[in-house]
Protein backbone atom coordinates (compact mmCIF):
# COMPACT_ATOMS: atom_id res chain seq x y z
CA UNK A 1 0.00 0.00 0.00
CA UNK A 2 3.04 2.42 0.82
CA UNK A 3 4.64 1.62 -2.39
CA UNK A 4 1.23 2.25 -4.16
CA UNK A 5 0.37 5.23 -2.17
CA UNK A 6 4.31 6.52 -3.17
CA UNK A 7 3.48 5.88 -6.85
CA UNK A 8 0.39 8.49 -6.55
CA UNK A 9 1.75 10.58 -4.44
CA UNK A 10 5.29 10.72 -7.70
CA UNK A 11 2.38 10.57 -10.45
CA UNK A 12 0.22 13.63 -8.91
CA UNK A 13 3.97 15.72 -8.06
CA UNK A 14 4.27 15.23 -11.77
CA UNK A 15 1.07 16.08 -13.29
CA UNK A 16 1.52 19.32 -11.25
CA UNK A 17 4.33 20.20 -12.64
CA UNK A 18 3.53 19.48 -15.62
CA UNK A 19 0.41 21.55 -15.77
CA UNK A 20 2.49 24.54 -14.33
CA UNK A 21 4.71 23.72 -17.82
CA UNK A 22 1.16 24.18 -19.76
CA UNK A 23 0.98 27.93 -17.86
CA UNK A 24 4.50 28.89 -18.77
CA UNK A 25 3.58 27.81 -22.63
CA UNK A 26 0.32 29.46 -22.59
CA UNK A 27 2.00 32.60 -21.19
CA UNK A 28 4.57 32.70 -23.39
CA UNK A 29 1.49 32.21 -26.38
CA UNK A 30 -0.21 35.30 -25.19
CA UNK A 31 3.18 37.06 -25.94
CA UNK A 32 3.65 35.80 -29.28
CA UNK A 33 -0.10 36.66 -29.57
CA UNK A 34 0.90 40.78 -28.28
CA UNK A 35 3.35 40.72 -30.43
CA UNK A 36 1.22 39.92 -33.82
CA UNK A 37 -1.45 42.55 -32.48
CA UNK A 38 1.50 45.22 -31.94
CA UNK A 39 2.81 44.83 -35.47
CA UNK A 40 -0.84 45.00 -36.59
CA UNK A 41 -1.12 48.41 -34.88
CA UNK A 42 2.20 49.47 -36.28
CA UNK A 43 1.24 48.54 -39.80
CA UNK A 44 -1.41 49.82 -40.02
CA UNK A 45 -0.29 53.14 -38.52
CA UNK A 46 2.52 53.38 -41.00
CA UNK A 47 -0.43 52.83 -43.77
CA UNK A 48 -1.84 55.77 -42.39
CA UNK A 49 1.30 57.66 -42.52
CA UNK A 50 2.08 56.39 -46.00
CA UNK A 51 -1.43 57.68 -47.63
CA UNK A 52 -1.13 60.78 -45.49
CA UNK A 53 2.65 61.62 -47.39
CA UNK A 54 0.46 60.65 -50.39
CA UNK A 55 -1.71 63.12 -49.84
CA UNK A 56 0.56 66.20 -49.49
CA UNK A 57 2.28 64.92 -52.08
CA UNK A 58 5.79 64.70 -50.59
CA UNK A 59 7.31 62.27 -52.82
CA UNK A 60 10.61 62.10 -51.12
CA UNK A 61 9.42 60.94 -48.13
CA UNK A 62 7.21 57.98 -49.86
CA UNK A 63 9.19 55.57 -50.97
CA UNK A 64 11.23 55.47 -47.41
CA UNK A 65 7.29 55.05 -45.85
CA UNK A 66 6.89 52.56 -48.58
CA UNK A 67 9.63 50.49 -47.37
CA UNK A 68 8.58 50.92 -43.57
CA UNK A 69 5.37 49.46 -44.43
CA UNK A 70 6.98 46.37 -45.99
CA UNK A 71 8.89 45.81 -43.38
CA UNK A 72 5.75 45.95 -41.18
CA UNK A 73 3.83 43.72 -43.40
CA UNK A 74 6.80 40.98 -42.63
CA UNK A 75 6.49 41.34 -39.15
CA UNK A 76 3.05 40.60 -39.07
CA UNK A 77 3.06 37.99 -41.69
CA UNK A 78 6.03 35.93 -39.48
CA UNK A 79 4.51 36.87 -36.31
CA UNK A 80 0.76 35.04 -37.75
CA UNK A 81 2.78 32.43 -38.59
CA UNK A 82 4.50 32.23 -34.99
CA UNK A 83 1.46 32.53 -33.56
CA UNK A 84 -0.19 29.83 -35.31
CA UNK A 85 2.26 27.56 -35.36
CA UNK A 86 2.98 27.75 -31.24
CA UNK A 87 -1.14 27.59 -31.18
CA UNK A 88 -0.63 24.27 -33.60
CA UNK A 89 2.13 22.74 -31.12
CA UNK A 90 -0.17 23.55 -27.73
CA UNK A 91 -3.07 21.83 -29.12
CA UNK A 92 -0.93 18.74 -30.07
CA UNK A 93 0.34 18.64 -27.02
CA UNK A 94 -2.79 18.89 -25.14
CA UNK A 95 -4.61 16.07 -27.09
CA UNK A 96 -1.95 13.96 -26.56
CA UNK A 97 -1.59 14.69 -23.01
CA UNK A 98 -5.59 13.65 -22.75
CA UNK A 99 -5.00 10.32 -24.75
CA UNK A 100 -2.20 9.03 -23.02
CA UNK A 101 -1.37 10.28 -19.71
CA UNK A 102 -5.31 10.93 -18.48
CA UNK A 103 -5.34 7.16 -18.97
CA UNK A 104 -2.38 6.54 -17.23
CA UNK A 105 -3.72 8.24 -14.44
CA UNK A 106 -6.96 6.74 -14.58
CA UNK A 107 -5.15 3.39 -14.05
CA UNK A 108 -2.90 4.04 -11.90
CA UNK A 109 -5.49 5.53 -9.27
CA UNK A 110 -7.66 2.71 -9.50
CA UNK A 111 -4.67 -0.07 -9.09
CA UNK A 112 -4.08 2.35 -5.68
CA UNK A 113 -7.77 2.07 -4.98
CA UNK A 114 -7.74 -1.04 -5.22
CA UNK A 115 -4.75 -1.85 -3.08
CA UNK A 116 -6.53 -0.06 -0.74
CA UNK A 117 -9.71 -2.38 -0.73
CA UNK A 118 -7.70 -4.99 -0.41
CA UNK A 119 -5.92 -3.32 3.01
CA UNK A 120 -8.92 -2.65 4.38
CA UNK A 121 -10.05 -6.11 3.71
CA UNK A 122 -7.45 -7.85 5.59
CA UNK A 123 -7.84 -5.61 8.32
CA UNK A 124 -11.62 -6.47 8.61
CA UNK A 125 -10.46 -10.01 8.62
CA UNK A 126 -7.72 -9.23 11.45
CA UNK A 127 -10.66 -7.15 13.24
CA UNK A 128 -13.03 -10.63 12.63
CA UNK A 129 -10.51 -12.83 14.41
CA UNK A 130 -9.77 -10.86 17.45
CA UNK A 131 -13.57 -10.05 17.94
CA UNK A 132 -14.49 -13.76 19.81
CA UNK A 133 -11.58 -13.35 21.96
CA UNK A 134 -12.46 -9.36 23.04
CA UNK A 135 -16.04 -10.92 23.69
CA UNK A 136 -14.04 -13.72 25.59
CA UNK A 137 -12.51 -11.20 28.02
CA UNK A 138 -15.45 -8.89 28.43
Amino acid sequence: ADADFYILCETTRDYINLIGAVKEVFHERVKVFQAWQYSQTMLAKKRDYKAKLELTARQEKVAQAQQEVEEWEGKVERNQEHFERISAAIKKELEQFDAVRVQDFKTMFIRYLESMVTSQQQVIRVWESFLPEAKAIS
